[in-house]
């Protein structure tokens, strides 16, 4: 593993990277390695301190609440389109009680705890990037727990479907059903019933520790509408066009509307 160079910016498949003006992310990238996520692996342990914060490049890390001795249960996904490390973005240093694992392999930018903090002093859009980015989760991991509370199986299972493949950045999720089950707290023998009404109803195909969304828009017809009113706050909050406030200064205003770097 090695520095990130800057010139390869524009190949950056993390997206809150993209939306760092190029001065920011020059200064993000020299203190970031790449580092491959293997499946299984676990970036965060229960309680103990956080050492890196990952921007995900591909692959899919979940976030999981203990329930109960060596029982978790996931309560929101990363890929992509996101980071694992929020208790660093927040400035504690207390140990998390949430352990981060990798369910599908993928790369990463990571960064050391201690360098990370000392750049959030000196780059004021990444820390409004950051804050906008946890607002998201406050606003996605309540709805969730509320979908969890009030819809069937089969709304939630197809919302869960949605967001992964979102995560993903596509409509292949490479998961078994009793991780599907153990991830949203359920039995295997419930998660297979529910994705064999959605391949009957013709939104999905599954094979061997794959599944496939077919039609995504009739996916997100079968959702409740937890999925909708998750991704609409994704694209308020973090779009490339939305309204960035909390700059600390004209100059960082103008920083923060500075077009993403897109590939």
């Amino acid at each position: 593993m090695s520095p990130v160079e800057t010139r390869r910016a524009p190949t950056l498949q993390n997206k809150l990277l993209r939306l760092l003006p190029p001065e920011e992310l020059s200064v993000l990238l020299e203190a970031a390695e790449k580092t491959e996520l293997r499946p299984r692996q676990v970036l965060q342990h229960w309680k103990l301190p956080m050492e890196y914060i990952y921007f995900l490049e591909s692959g899919l890390v979940s976030v999981a609440a203990r329930v109960g001795n060596e029982n978790f249960v996931e309560v929101w996904l990363i890929g992509s389109d996101g980071c694992v490390g929020v208790p660093l973005m927040l400035g504690t240093q207390i140990a998390p009680l949430h352990r981060r694992i990798v369910q599908v392999g993928g790369t990463a930018l990571r960064i050391a705890a201690p360098a990370f903090r000392e750049m959030l002093q000196r780059l004021p859009v990444l820390h409004t990037l950051l804050n906008r980015y946890v607002a998201f989760l406050l606003v996605q991991t309540s709805q969730c727990g509320a979908c969890n509370l009030r819809h069937p199986l089969k709304q939630r299972l197809a919302r869960w479907l949605l967001l992964a493949s979102r995560s993903l950045n596509a409509d292949e999720i490479p998961l078994t059903h009793e991780v599907i089950g153990q991830l949203l707290g359920v039995r295997r023998a419930s998660v297979t019933e529910r994705l064999e009404e959605l391949e009957i109803d013709g939104v999905i195909s599954t094979r061997r520790r794959f599944i496939q969304i077919e039609h995504v828009q009739e996916l997100e017809r079968m959702a409740c509408d937890c999925f909708g009113l998750i991704d609409r706050e994704y694209h308020r909050q973090l779009d490339p066009g939305a309204s960035w406030t909390n700059a600390s200064s004209d100059e960082d205003h103008r920083r923060a509307n500075h077009q993403p770097i897109c590939s």
